[in-house]
C-alpha cells in the first residue's frame, strides 16, 4: 500500500480512534483544531505530527495528500468543500453530509478536480460483506430485511448527539449504519414507503420506524432509537433461508440459516481492523481513481433526506 501523508481535523472520540488505527505504512502528517491546546495534546499522543494553526493552513500544505474529517456533521459540508478546493482527497466520517443536495455538490466538485471523496462507513469496507453476498447465492431470491439499532448512552445534556444544531440525533449517527447495511446487501437503491419519527426533548430525532422498498420490491424495515435499547441486528431474508448479522456495523461473523441444514457460520476479516480497512480502500481509490462506495453513499444520503422530508425535520442553517 502506497504511503500517503494524512491530515486530520476533528480530534474528538472518532478522531482518536482513527489515529490509533492508522496503519504503520501510512503517515499522520498534520492535525488542526479550533483549540490549539487540544491539537497540541492530540499530536503529542499520536507521534507528534505537525500542528497547524487553522484548518485552512492544513488544507493549503502541499505535503498533505489526503484529509480525514471527523468534525460534527453540521460542519462536514464546509470542511469537505474547503479541502477539495485546496486539492486534497477526502475521507469524511459518516454521515458524510446533512442532505443529498450538499453531497451532490461535493461529488461534482471532487469529480471535476479528479479527487476521491469517500465516506468513512465501516460497513462498506468490512471483508464479511463480499463473503456474505457470495454465500447468499445458495439461498435464492432476496425477499426483504429487518434491521434495528438502538442505544441509550449516559450522555451529558451538552453532548452533540442530543443537539440538533450539531446535527445530532439517531438518523445520522446510527441510522446511517442500518441504511448502509441495507443498500450494500440489496445491490440497489431504496425507495421510501412510509416512516414516522418521535423527537427527544432537545428536538433531535430519537425513535423512528421506517418501511422501504428495494429495487425489486423487497420490503425493508428499519427501527432506530437513541434513547432506548434495541439489538444492533440485521436479518436478510431470502426465499430459501436468511442471513443473521449481529453488530453489523463492524461485523466479521454472520450466521447463514438454511432450513433443513445445519447453520453455517461465515467469518471474514477482523472487527478490530475496521478503520484500517477504510484506510486501505481509500489508498486504493486514490491510486486507481475509482471509488466503488460512492454510489452507496449517495443512495443512502438520498434515503435519509427523503425520511427527514417526510418528518419535516431540518437542522438549523442546513443548506438545501
Amino acid at each position: 500500500m502506497r504511503r500517503l501523508q494524512w491530515g486530520m481535523i476533528g480530534l474528538g472520540r472518532m478522531g482518536e480512534s482513527f489515529a490509533a488505527a492508522l496503519p504503520a505504512d501510512q503517515t499522520l502528517a498534520g492535525v488542526a483544531a479550533h483549540d490549539p491546546a487540544r491539537a497540541a495534546a492530540f499530536a503529542a499522543k499520536f507521534g507528534h505530527p505537525r500542528v497547524y494553526p487553522t484548518y485552512a493552513a492544513l488544507f493549503a500544505d502541499p505535503a498533505i495528500d489526503v484529509v480525514y474529517i471527523a468534525t460534527t456533521h453540521n460542519f462536514h459540508y464546509a470542511n469537505i468543500k474547503a479541502a477539495l478546493l485546496a486539492g486534497k482527497h477526502v475521507l469524511a466520517e459518516k454521515s458524510i453530509t446533512l442532505n443529498a443536495s450538499e453531497l451532490r455538490e461535493l461529488v461534482d466538485l471532487a469529480q471535476a478536480r479528479h479527487l476521491i471523496l469517500m465516506e468513512a462507513q465501516t460497513i462498506y469496507h468490512m471483508p464479511l460483506y463480499p463473503a456474505l453476498l457470495t454465500a447468499a447465492t445458495a439461498l435464492g431470491t432476496l425477499r426483504g430485511m429487518q434491521i434495528s439499532f438502538g442505544i441509550n448512552p449516559a450522555l451529558p445534556a451538552s453532548d452533540r448527539l442530543l443537539n440538533p444544531a450539531l446535527a445530532g440525533g439517531a438518523l445520522l449517527d446510527i441510522g446511517v449504519y442500518a441504511l448502509s447495511f441495507a443498500r450494500l446487501l440489496l445491490g440497489g437503491p431504496l425507495t421510501l414507503v412510509a416512516t414516522q419519527m418521535r423527537r427527544m426533548v432537545t428536538g433531535a430525532d430519537d425513535q423512528s420506524q421506517t418501511l422501504l422498498a428495494g429495487p425489486n420490491g423487497e420490503q425493508v424495515t428499519v427501527a432506530l432509537s437513541l434513547q432506548g435499547q434495541l439489538p444492533n441486528h440485521g436479518v436478510v431474508a431470502y426465499k430459501n433461508g436468511y442471513l443473521d448479522v449481529a453488530d453489523y456495523g463492524r461485523a466479521d461473523t454472520a450466521t447463514i440459516v438454511h432450513p433443513g441444514q445445519p447453520d453455517q457460520v461465515c467469518h471474514a476479516g477482523d472487527t478490530a481492523q475496521a478503520l484500517a480497512y477504510e484506510v486501505a480502500d481509500m489508498v486504493t481509490a486514490i491510486d486507481t481513481g475509482e471509488n466503488p462506495t460512492l454510489a452507496w453513499t449517495q443512495d443512502v444520503m438520498a434515503t435519509m433526506t427523503a425520511m427527514r422530508t417526510a418528518w419535516d425535520y431540518w437542522y438549523p442553517n442546513e443548506q438545501h
